[in-house]
């Protein structure tokens, strides 16, 4: 999508036009329906996809998203129990696995329930919940059907999103696919979730940017960013044209250093090439970062950033209590709630199964910190 140039009048005559303006992450998502059955996932209808790209490029959402769902996991399902298998590819703790990245991700997750040829026991095969939209739902809110699509920029000819019931929906029959789709209630948000850390998003690309500004200043040889007074006032493609053929010259690669150019109607206006100093940029870089680094932690509830193997300016790394105190109060307010959603869903069918409900152990590390901390 082309961004769109700001422009403003001021009294001296003179014009401006700031290149590469960055896109922003809109404060709520939007959820309408379609005319081809499904509930939009925001405006685009790709929130999940997103998603995946912005936390592909933010070096600190994806480590502290991993570590969330590593104390999720912990070190498996107990010991000693048996409680069935979910289906002939998986065991559960791959199966939890894949719910707890999805739940961490997105805020909700979502699993295939089939019912098996005796007529009695259900198998669950995960789906991945980027993957799948609302369909049809009833006057209690309840959701009957959904959609599921490998790629949802194609929905048409044999890219067409394929149906399929939700659990609960019907009587199930044998061999035939129910999806189970879970979402964490928000206000307002009727169809789909957002992640806890979505109030961060915005810093979470932030992050990604600072990513890229980095790596293409090494590109440019750290050409600092750049003013460019200009004493004429073109038409507005021959403007667009300038802006390329600079951007082309001297920005670099995906145009790391900004550079603004102002256009003015009289000739009192000279050209003027202003460059601000590396060293500055440096400062601002490095001011940005502390600020992204506690906006995206505060967001998950982060106690402390050792926790996620990360480091910071705030970080507790040199008082061992505090950090242990830290672990303490993270795996119960945060970890023990997220796993507890999980496993009270999945319990509902080892249960079902004839099984005992499923039951996680946590990290041996965090048992001994847990252990130290009522000393």
């Amino acid at each position: 999508m082309k961004k769109k140039e700001s422009m403003k009048q001021h009294s001296t005559g003179a014009n401006y036009s700031v290149i590469k303006l960055s896109q922003s992450v809109k404060s709520y998502p939007t959820f309408t329906r379609n005319t081809k059955g499904w509930v939009s996932y925001d405006r685009d209808n790709l929130l999940p996809q997103r998603i995946i790209e912005l936390n592909n490029e933010s070096a600190i959402n994806k480590a502290v998203i991993e570590n969330k769902v590593t104390y999720i996991c912990g070190t498996g399902v107990r010991d000693g129990e048996y409680y069935g298998q979910p289906n002939p590819a998986d065991d559960w703790d791959a199966l939890i696995e894949k719910i707890a990245k999805d739940y961490v991700t997105f805020g909700g997750y979502c699993f295939q329930v089939i019912l098996n040829e005796n007529g009695k026991t259900v198998s669950l095969y995960h789906t991945d919940f980027s993957k799948v939209r609302v369909g049809e739902i009833n006057e209690f809110g309840t959701y009957l059907s959904f959609f599921l699509s490998n790629d949802w920029r194609k929905t048409y000819g044999k890219f067409a999103p394929v149906e399929i019931k939700a659990y609960g929906a019907e009587e199930m029959q044998k061999g035939v696919p129910y999806l189970f789709y879970y979402k964490d209630y928000e206000p307002s948000l009727d169809y789909y979730p957002v992640p806890q850390y979505y109030s961060a998003l915005n810093y979470i690309e932030a992050d990604g940017l600072l990513g890229k500004f980095y790596r293409n200043s090494i590109n440019n040889g750290f050409v600092p960013s750049t003013i460019i007074t200009m004493p004429s006032n073109p038409a507005e493609d021959q403007k667009e044209q300038f802006q390329k053929d600079i951007e082309s010259s001297y920005a670099g690669t995906n145009g790391a250093n900004s550079i603004v150019v102002l256009w003015g109607e009289s000739q009192e206006v000279k050209p003027v090439v202003t460059s601000y100093t590396a060293s500055n940029n440096a400062d601002l870089y490095n001011n940005v970062d502390e600020i992204i680094f506690q906006k995206i932690i505060s967001a998950h509830r982060l106690t402390s950033p050792t926790l996620a193997g990360l480091s910071g300016s705030g970080n507790l790394s040199g008082n061992a209590n505090e950090i242990i105190n830290s672990y303490v109060l993270y795996n119960h307010t945060v970890i023990h709630q997220l796993r507890r959603k999980i496993l009270d869903t999945l319990s509902i069918f080892t249960i079902n199964n004839g099984y005992k409900r499923l039951v996680v152990e946590d990290l041996d590390i965090v048992k001994e910190l847990a252990a130290d901390s009522n000393n």
